[in-house]
């Protein structure tokens, strides 16, 4: 493993790589990009470009003060002041001189003294691009003039320089220039290390490699490279999916794919390269690898409390009991109260998982169960959402990773005497979470080792240790049924044992099968309320927001709000075909030579780089015409996200990841979304223009279902009680669309089925969902006794 203290520096500068940089020990941690969840619509206080404090590199915020304090304060900010101009003039001389390591030392001590400079941040900038230029010049000297030999040292720091560079392209959203550096650290170190290893040989060939997927380093003194060689792949991948740069997506899919599973570590893990949430959302890796990377993950939990555990690293499983069935119509009542804890980071106005569960916890029967909450947050939140479920639930607590360890916050909640946690996050936050799930393997050795030596147990009770839940944050197999007792799902994401698909397997811990939707809302509770005017009122209403758009008052607008790195090229060359189709049958029934009335694909724009790429895919593939037939929608904040909903007329929900927040968003506002869940037969039908564009089979670039986030769609639309808008294959998806605009009869009769079942479907019932939740609870506690083996299904 190739580790450079100073990119490490770069990274922990850049907020891209988030809370991951804590686990600094850990270098894939520091180059996994920050996942954003949530869907299309940001938080201000969320959105770092718009966060980001005034180009003044000076400026500071005061606040008058009466006493002789101020004048102290004053003083101390006029030397910080001082300093830091002299610095910034020094790391500016540094630059121009070339001197890129003292410039980095220099601006190292300017960031101490003011973190938040955007100028600062400029120079960094700029020093580790000159980094870069100089390591490049040496590196192409000796490529190209056979000069003074290059040594493993230099093109370690010209590989990681370049990692950092493209962290800081990505972070503002210059995609396009951060792969170019990521492709060509993987380029050069593919050259250098071929060389390197044909000299070893005593070859004379100096042919070169120049892909990871054609460069073996197994067995060579050089197996160190190839977890960084593979990281950067991942990382470009990830960068071209957040701009839609497809020109080698399948290409590259299949390399990384192939990286992830011929590269296994020494224990036969999958090495933690790929993060947990993206294996969820990359087509390119299957359901049995995504699922032993949240294998690896879980281990590494383990490792962390210096435990092996044993069925992540050898993949095994407890003898499962059989499925249970319980009643929920009727709860039998509880001697005592069933003590519920809900821990997450997420508890904040400025996520989704806050926004959706705000109204969830006030429907628990509380004669019956006592609910505590955990939050992870890093400061106090009094936004609306929070302040809902502080509101509804016994006891609120924040609890601060940065302040205790995982093994100590696990104790401060065992202390409540819980008797279930439910764990709201999963591998979707920090590492820190799966940590604190984790400490409880090792509380129970603790107490088994003092309870056979005579001693009291090390949680100070008598008490069973909490059952283990795992919900809502990661939508997928949490990889182990050591730290997690049970996830929560229902038969639509993941089908019982004997499946066509086989999905069951791949789940180690044992399932809660709700019987509607496992994806519960507060949607009924919060939207629609007077005056909050997220709910267009009338047609004119609805035109005159169309008009703030740019939408025609009578276009047919599909819609996908979504993030653009869900979109795969399939689809969306689907979803041109459709409307070319629609836009066909428009102009053939109206004299509109402008096309302003035609049909329109609306999309999320996720910087400029991503609308040019598929605009430029569709001049291409489909004609300038086509072209007009695009529009983009920024990021806003929620309410207006929601209401400018209302503008479309059908929402595309994206295959390889579906919509899941805004799934729920949609239907409720009574916009019908068309969903993929492919039937046994598959469909392995594929456009030539994806062949052509990667030269590859057909398969790779046919979408699966069989992950749990890309059936997510169905389940809301089942529980919505308009299913007969889930396709079994992109064949008929693309004739759904079709229809939706040119067979008006129809969709409306879809639509107004969808607003009659909006106010009594089991999807927007959150009481219901409470309920059928609670049954779950009871019969886990009443299992709690027996530990013997897993738990069973429920």
């Amino acid at each position: 493993m190739i580790v450079v203290q100073t990119t490490m520096i770069w990274l922990a500068l850049f907020r891209c790589v988030g809370a991951f940089i804590t686990a600094a020990n850990n270098p894939v941690d520091a180059s996994i990009l920050c996942h954003c969840r949530g869907s299309s619509f940001l938080h201000p206080s969320r959105n770092h470009h718009a966060s980001r404090p005034s180009s003044s590199l000076f400026a500071t915020a005061t606040t008058t003060r009466g006493g002789g304090g101020d004048d102290n304060n004053a003083s101390a900010e006029t030397s910080n002041n001082q300093k830091l101009e002299s610095l910034v003039d020094k790391a500016q001389h540094h630059l121009r001189e070339k001197d890129a390591d003292q410039a980095f030392a220099t601006l190292a001590q300017a960031y101490g003294i003011d973190p938040t400079s955007t100028t600062i941040a400029a120079l960094f900038e700029s020093c580790l691009g000159l980094k870069v230029e100089l390591a490049e010049e040496s590196f192409y000297k000796w490529k190209n003039t056979a000069g003074n030999a290059l040594s493993e040292a230099e093109l370690t720091n010209l590989f990681q320089d370049r990692i950092g560079l493209s962290s800081l392209f990505i972070d503002k959203e210059e995609y396009d220039e951060a792969g170019i550096q990521l492709r060509k650290a993987i380029e050069e170190a593919n050259y250098w290390l071929s060389y390197s290893l044909q000299l070893s040989d005593n070859t004379s060939s100096t042919s070169t490699t120049t892909t990871p997927a054609q460069l073996d380093l197994t067995n060579t003194q050089f197996a160190h490279w190839q977890p960084s060689i593979n990281r950067a792949q991942y990382l470009l991948y990830r960068t071209n999916a957040a701009c839609c740069q497809w020109d080698t997506y399948f290409k590259d899919g299949h390399q990384l794919s192939q990286s992830l599973s011929h590269n296994l570590s020494p224990s036969g893990h999958v090495q933690r390269i790929l993060h947990p949430f993206d294996a969820l959302k990359f087509p390119c890796i299957s359901l049995e690898l995504a699922s032993k990377i949240a294998q690896s993950y879980a281990a590494r939990a383990m490792e962390s409390h210096g435990l092996v555990d044993v069925e992540a690293a050898k993949n095994e499983q407890y003898q499962r009991r059989p499925t249970v069935t319980v009643n929920r119509k009727e709860l039998p009542k509880q001697e005592q109260k069933i003590r519920i804890g809900y821990i997450s980071p997420d508890f904040t106005s400025r996520h989704p998982l806050a926004f959706l569960m705000q109204h969830v916890f006030q429907y628990h029967d509380k004669s019956q169960f006592s609910v505590h909450i955990y939050s992870l947050s890093s400061k106090v939140d009094d936004g609306p959402e929070v302040q809902a479920i502080q509101e509804s639930c016994d006891q609120f607590t924040y609890l601060s990773p940065s302040a205790m360890s995982p093994m100590e916050l696990y104790q401060q909640m065992v202390q409540d005497e819980l008797d279930i946690i439910v764990d709201l996050c999963g591998y979707a936050g920090t590492s820190i979470m799966a940590e604190i799930m984790a400490s409880r393997y090792l509380l129970q050795q603790m107490n088994d080792k003092n309870s056979s030596a005579g001693g009291n147990e090390a949680d100070g009770s008598t008490r069973l240790l909490p059952i283990h839940v795992s919900y809502m944050g990661f939508p997928g197999s949490v990889g182990s049924s050591r730290i997690w007792d049970y996830s929560i799902f229902d038969q639509v994401v993941i089908p019982p044992n004997n499946d066509e698909y086989g999905i069951r397997e791949h789940y180690n811990e044992a399932l809660v099968y709700m019987p509607h939707c496992y994806f519960v809302n507060s949607h009924k509770t919060v939207l629609g309320k007077e005056g909050d005017g997220i709910i267009l009122a009338n047609e004119e209403e609805r035109i005159q927001l169309r008009s703030k758009y740019g939408i025609h008052p009578t276009a047919f607008v599909y819609c996908c709000h979504s993030r653009p790195d869900k979109i795969d090229p399939s689809t969306f060359r689907t979803w041109i075909r459709a409307l070319s189709t629609a836009r066909s049958e428009y102009f053939a029934k109206h004299s509109d030579s402008s096309g302003s009335g035609a049909p329109i694909l609306w999309l999320l724009r996720s910087g400029k780089e991503m609308e040019q790429n598929l605009r430029q895919l569709v001049r291409k593939e489909f004609g300038e015409r086509m072209e007009d037939a695009l529009l983009f929608a920024d990021v806003s904040e929620r309410n207006e996200h929601l209401r400018r909903l209302g503008c479309a007329d059908v929402f595309l929900d994206t295959p390889a990841y579906n919509a899941h927040t805004l799934g729920c968003d949609a239907l409720y506002l009574g916009l019908p979304m068309i969903s993929l869940l492919r039937d046994s037969s598959g469909d392995t039908s594929t456009s030539a223009s994806d062949n052509q564009a990667n030269s590859i089979c057909d398969d790779q670039s046919t979408i699966a279902t069989d992950k749990l986030a890309s059936r997510v769609g169905a389940s809301l639309l089942r529980a919505a009680e308009v299913d007969d808008l889930v396709y079994p294959n992109m064949s008929e998806y693309e004739d759904a669309m079709v229809k939706c605009a040119i067979n008006t009869k129809w969709f409306e009769s879809i639509r107004k089925r969808l607003r009659l079942s909006v106010p009594v479907s089991p999807l927007f019932d959150t009481e219901r969902w409470v309920r059928n939740l609670e049954a779950s609870f009871v019969q886990m506690k009443s299992m709690n006794c027996d530990q013997t083996n897993a738990f069973p299904d429920i």
